[in-house]
């Protein structure tokens, strides 16, 4: 279903994909009862997508370098907006050089990797497969996401309870960051591949579709109370169901993926 351009309906439905992700946690009353906070989280997930689109028809990105994009980002918000790089109290708590282990794992690899990167792609060229002509983004646009993505993110480790990593894990995270772009830089050398039209897949229907789902009754209908999880007022039964989901999701795609020996399209 068409509403604006092809690459403005593709970011759309991307951000929406990522805010009902956001809506399993947080429940309805945030989203009624925090409005600007909402709106200020469509703006990460539009801004963030809007990069990554660009990134997509200019590079032609396959599966591992879209993993690999997602990642050197999601090292950003685990950082500066949950703190859950640096938080001995979730994701097993595992703490090597002053990082979690679990939150690498988990958030980095296969929730913002998997969920958030390939399974959102194949989710918005479902509903509309993508143009690849689309107009790319100019350098206006690049500049207005990055500032965006800055500002909110200062602001929101101003948080006291965000949790602070120490002079080793900082140090550790700068490196990760120095590693990511290295590699994702590397991978941008390689020959583009051919353009390929999108195909359905039956298990990433299920991935993509059954996430809405799951995402609309977590956030709906599995609400233990607000409590502070992951220094966010989140519902704590949601987001450990939420965790499983994403955990089966990661698995059943690497192991799809292995078996398949191509790249499932996005």
């Amino acid at each position: 279903m068409k509403i604006i351009s092809n690459r403005f309906n593709l970011i759309f439905y991307c951000a929406l994909f990522n805010l009902l992700f956001e809506y399993s946690a947080r429940g309805l009353k945030q989203f009624v009862g925090r409005p600007l906070f909402i709106l200020a989280l469509f703006g990460i997930y539009f801004t963030y997508f809007s990069m990554l689109e660009d990134l997509m028809v200019r590079f032609r990105l396959k599966n591992y370098q879209i993993i690999l994009v997602a990642f050197l980002y999601g090292l950003f918000p685990i950082a500066f907006l949950t703190g859950n790089l640096f938080n001995t109290q979730v994701y097993s708590g595992i703490i090597v050089a002053g990082v979690n282990i679990g939150t690498l794992l988990i958030i980095g690899i296969l929730a913002w990797g998997v969920m958030q990167g390939i399974i959102t792609l194949y989710f918005a060229n479902r509903i509309l497969a993508r143009d690849w002509n689309h107009p790319r983004m100019g350098k206006v646009g690049w500049s207005a996401a990055v500032v965006y993505q800055f500002f909110v993110m200062v602001y929101a480790h101003q948080n006291p309870v965000t949790p602070r990593g120490t002079s080793v894990g900082y140090l550790v995270f700068g490196l990760l960051v120095i590693v990511a772009v290295l590699l994702v830089i590397k991978s941008f050398k390689t020959p583009k591949p051919s353009i390929q039209l999108f195909q359905p897949s039956k298990l990433m229907d299920f991935l993509a579709f059954g996430s809405v789902v799951i995402f609309l009754i977590l956030g709906t209908f599995f609400i233990s109370g607000e409590q502070i999880v992951t220094s966010q007022p989140l519902n704590l039964l949601a987001v450990t169901l939420e965790n499983i989901w994403v955990f089966f999701c990661g698995l059943a795609f690497f192991v799809y993926r292995m078996q398949k020996k191509s790249d499932v399209v996005v």
